[in-house]
């Protein structure tokens, strides 16, 4: 008896919040109606459309949010704010703001991106680099951007970060240290995009008039990530670069033939990079031909060179 008599409470309690939540989505349809109503009504009004988008896009609608119908009074509003002579009350950036939740909603994906950026570019022209929601967005959409395009989403993540902890104490966020786990993740996605990217590549030197690739350094080799190809012991704290002796380095050339550089001799290697700009050529820069580059590699190439130098370790032991 006393399982049945649980079973209705809870039955009935089910229907109460099902009855509530009815209340809360047809007041938010109401709300969304009304402001709809006036933003046709007053046509050329900018803060009318949004709002009636903004509405069609309450959470409190559930299922009823209407997307379409957001759109087009996002759109209305984003004409009339793209015709301002001067940026003001953020008509604007929210507009684009409503727009990357609108497209987030349609999951297409690059109008999301593009207006996720152009809302933290406006948003900055309007409120200012330092402003709580300026930092804000760039933090959340930086977020939405990041697991399909870290190389492009990082820096807001990290600009979010850096000018809050820069603005008047009373004016920035106040616990966005509590979202630190975002930059990390951030950075995550970030190394294994590069680390993809630079997957089948090795630095190319040039050594006695030779280009050669370089595929061990005193402390990396092509067996490792990607630290350590540039920054020789970056990772090391002071004790262990001072205590630890480094690998010898060695380099190969296009006939799989290795070049062992003594650890003791490691000065006579060179691995120098530097390039210029011109004020008279600003889009091409000047390099020397003979120092180091990043050299992309076929896949195929790769692993033969890799099984080579596994070998080659081998026999030298």
């Amino acid at each position: 008896m006393k399982r049945i008599m649980t079973i209705v409470a809870l039955m009935c309690a089910v229907a109460f919040q099902a009855n509530a939540q009815n209340e809360v989505v047809e007041k938010a349809l109401k709300d969304a109606e009304e402001k709809v109503r006036l933003a046709d009504k007053n046509p050329k009004n900018g803060k009318m459309q949004l709002r009636a988008a903004e509405a069609l896009l309450n959470d409190e609608l559930g299922d009823k949010k209407d997307l379409d119908r957001a759109l087009t009074y996002a759109e209305r509003a984003q004409k009339i704010a793209e015709k301002q002579t001067v940026l003001k009350d953020t008509l604007l950036g929210l507009t684009y703001y409503h727009l990357t939740m609108i497209y987030l909603g349609k999951k297409d994906w690059e109008k999301t991106f593009n207006y996720g950026e152009k809302a933290m570019d406006a948003l900055e022209k309007e409120l200012g680099r330092h402003n709580p929601l300026t930092n804000g967005t760039k933090l959340i959409f930086g977020g939405i951007m990041m697991g399909a395009q870290p190389v492009r989403a990082f820096p807001y993540i990290q600009e979010a970060f850096y000018d809050n902890a820069f603005t008047p104490e009373n004016e920035r966020i106040e616990n966005m240290d509590e979202a630190n786990i975002l930059q990390e993740l951030a950075l995550e996605f970030l190394i294994e995009d590069y680390t993809k990217r630079f997957r089948y590549a090795l630095p190319m030197i040039t050594y006695e008039g030779k280009k050669q690739l370089l595929v061990q350094t005193d402390d990396w080799n092509m067996e490792r990530p990607l630290v350590g190809w540039m920054a020789s012991r970056l990772l090391d704290t002071d004790e262990e670069s001072e205590k630890t002796k480094g690998d010898d380095i060695i380099l190969c050339d296009d006939s799989l033939k290795f070049t062992v550089i003594p650890y003791e001799e490691r000065k006579k290697f060179e691995f120098v990079f530097n390039f210029r700009q011109k004020l008279k050529t600003p889009r091409k820069l000047d390099f020397n031909e003979n120092e180091a580059r990043i050299w992309f590699l076929n896949p195929d190439y790769y692993k033969n060179l890799l099984t080579a130098y596994r070998e080659f370790k081998k026999e030298k032991k």
